[in-house]
């Protein structure tokens, strides 16, 4: 089960990781998000992910279409999930789930100035094909 997400800025139990009914987001679809892939090696008794600076580059580009301000770089993404891998301590598949979104707290239709946010949280997933 997932304990930690990226929220607001920092990594928090992930019952604190929560929007308000009038994001911008759920209303009107304005966010985007990304899949990745952590690969548990029984082996090396380690999780590897696969290109994660690629996948943040695609996150970024696809956010910039909804006209996303963030200060993140692909890098710090980067950082940021691999902390976050670290402290769930996955020993299996897991899937990492990056999302841009705009919030405010408050319901409005417009974007031009709307609060640009990222969260992230992973979960296990076990093996695609048995």
């Amino acid at each position: 089960m997932t304990k930690f997400a990226y929220f607001e800025g920092e990594i928090v139990p992930i019952e604190q990781a929560h929007v308000s009914i009038t994001c911008n987001t759920l209303h009107y679809g304005t966010g985007c998000f990304g899949g990745l892939r952590g690969y548990w090696n029984e082996e090396q008794e380690q999780l590897y992910a696969f290109r994660l600076i690629d996948h943040y580059k695609r996150f970024l580009n696809s956010a910039k279409l909804l006209h996303c301000r963030f200060d993140y770089t692909p890098q710090q993404l980067v950082d940021i999930t691999l902390e976050l891998l670290a402290r769930e301590g996955w020993q299996e598949n897991c899937y990492i789930r990056p999302i841009a979104y705009k919030d405010d707290g408050i319901y409005r239709v417009w974007l031009h100035d709307a609060t640009d946010k990222v969260a992230i949280f992973s979960q296990p997933v076990g093996k695609y094909i048995p």
